[in-house]
């Protein structure tokens, strides 16, 4: 199941490589969880990508609102495939109000 999770993000993400910026976790998270953390980054980059915002220039803006979407989109994926999330780590990458953490 895993793979199949990673595959799909590479299918989705892929194209927008070039363009994504890094990500870099929070020290605070253990490896899985900075792992999960930079899989919900990267949806929320290929959401926005989707949605026809630029973020690929190093100051990039979007209304907050199509940021807390593709968050909590990202979020649901994960949860989606993984599972429950750890507390550290959805208050670090998923706390936006709408996240229903029922699944």
């Amino acid at each position: 199941m895993f793979l199949r999770m990673l595959f799909l993000l590479f299918l989705v993400v892929a194209p927008l490589a070039k363009a994504a910026p890094e990500c870099t976790a929070p020290p605070q998270l253990q490896d899985n969880e900075a792992t999960h953390f930079c899989m919900i980054d990267a949806f929320r980059v290929a959401c926005l990508t989707r949605k026809g915002y630029d973020v690929e220039s190093a100051n990039w803006s979007v209304p907050l609102s199509a940021y807390d979407e593709c968050t909590i989109r990202g979020c649901e994926q994960l949860m989606d495939e993984v599972g429950d999330l750890s507390e550290t780590l959805f208050r670090m990458a998923c706390d936006v109000a709408k996240v229903d953490r029922s699944g």
